[in-house]
């Protein structure tokens, strides 16, 4: 499957790319991202044979039906990060709150943040793409919290891969400070800026 731009296109910029230039250079023309050009049908047969899987199981059904240019393989060991969460067999738990009421609860990953969710998976894949393509890449990161632990999370002595994490120093909770600046990986750096939030996310602040 292709993926296409979200505002139309300008000069630079591929109108179609497939997943792996997507999540390698995500940000398509005028600012805009990319998307799967068309949804899959989940029809009743799909839903029936997947309600009582596991999460696992479930994500690359769904991953599959997009058609990404992932190998299996590579897949299946990014959806093994999974396996760190509180549950192994249900990283995601419905709590019930009343009657016909329930919660979908995102903070039983590493973290503790709910990016971990997307994320854990990320590195892995990311990982995968340098060795196939034989490159090394560099995650210029920046955060208010949460987004800063849960990458750095993934992206932890991953092969290929380097991360320098900017966060507003003074600007996020003690915790999460602590969950940066603490984290193990030869291959992470984290950077606590004077300024603010959109400080670490404007470029021209960190050239």
């Amino acid at each position: 499957m292709q993926f296409i731009e979200t505002r139309g296109n300008e000069s630079g910029f591929l109108e179609k790319v497939n997943f792996s230039e997507a999540i390698l250079s995500p940000i398509a023309s005028f600012g805009g991202l990319y998307v799967p050009e068309h949804f899959p049908t989940l029809d009743s047969d799909f839903l029936n044979e997947y309600k009582n899987r596991s999460y696992k199981e479930l994500a690359f059904a769904l991953l599959k039906k997009f058609e990404i240019d992932i190998d299996d393989t590579d897949l299946l060991t990014a959806l093994d990060r999974y396996d760190a969460y509180d549950d192994t067999n249900n990283p995601v738990p419905l709590s019930k709150i009343e009657e016909d009421l329930y919660v979908c609860e995102l903070w039983h990953g590493p973290t503790r943040a709910f990016k971990d969710m997307a994320l854990q998976p990320f590195g892995s894949v990311l990982s995968a793409l340098a060795k196939r393509k034989e490159e090394n890449y560099l995650i210029l990161a920046a955060t208010s919290g949460d987004t800063g632990p849960a990458a750095l999370a993934t992206f932890a002595d991953q092969p290929f891969i380097k991360v320098a994490c900017l966060y507003p120093n003074g600007g996020t909770s003690d915790v999460q400070r602590l969950q940066m600046t603490t984290m193990e990986g030869e291959n992470l750096n984290v950077i606590g800026i004077n300024g603010s939030f959109d400080d670490a996310r404007d470029r021209k602040s960190v050239v």
